[in-house]
């Protein structure tokens, strides 16, 4: 767990795709309320990774995250975005079915696949295989949500995780120390 990085710099060879079913099935021991298993899955790849940025980027547009009036600006974000994108091998969205439209239940669907999510990341880490967890707005977006062929009311996006080999591994990031984090209550405090 304290080895695995965030990954921004990927190598262009893809996962092998058996690997890949291998670590989302070593993933799904995550902890999940009744074995509903509820996490779902797209992997953008070769020429997909474009035609899903481009549907990333103009959500950013929509949302107001990328503000430019410049069309020539414009069309150079637009292409940095382009060159993200291609640049990593494999682009994952996690998603699942509502429940009860925002409730409880799909609460703790979104919980067990953010553990799913962090599984595979540990467990791809473990072969030698980088990822990004990314998370944004456009997660939040109708329109982008059907534009990648699901249904606003009927799915939630919960996070797009980038996935290759390293190309680069950043240094580790300390963390804060649990001890101001932690209320330890006892008999004492009950009182």
């Amino acid at each position: 767990m304290r080895g695995r990085r965030t990954i921004l710099d990927y190598k262009s060879e893809k996962v092998n795709k058996a690997l890949l079913l291998k670590l989302f099935n070593n993933a799904a021991y995550a902890p999940n309320h009744h074995m509903k298993e509820p996490w779902k899955i797209k992997i953008y790849e070769d020429d997909a990774k474009s035609v899903f940025g481009k549907k990333i980027v103009d959500s950013y547009i929509r949302l107001g995250l990328l503000k430019t009036s410049n069309e020539e600006k414009l069309m150079k974000a637009r292409q940095s975005y382009d060159r993200f994108f291609t640049s990593i091998p494999h682009h994952v969205l996690f998603y699942i079915d509502k429940e009860d439209d925002g409730g409880y239940v799909d609460e703790e669907n979104f919980a067990a696949v953010c553990a799913f999510i962090q599984n595979f990341q540990l467990v791809a880490w473990e072969n030698g295989i980088g990822t990004m967890w990314t998370a944004k707005k456009t997660l939040l977006d109708e329109v982008f949500i059907r534009d990648i062929g699901l249904l606003p009311e009927k799915h939630k996006l919960i996070a797009v995780v980038q996935v290759g080999y390293p190309n680069k591994v950043p240094k580790a990031k300390e963390r804060t120390p649990l001890e101001g984090k932690i209320d330890w209550i006892n008999t004492e405090k009950i009182r």
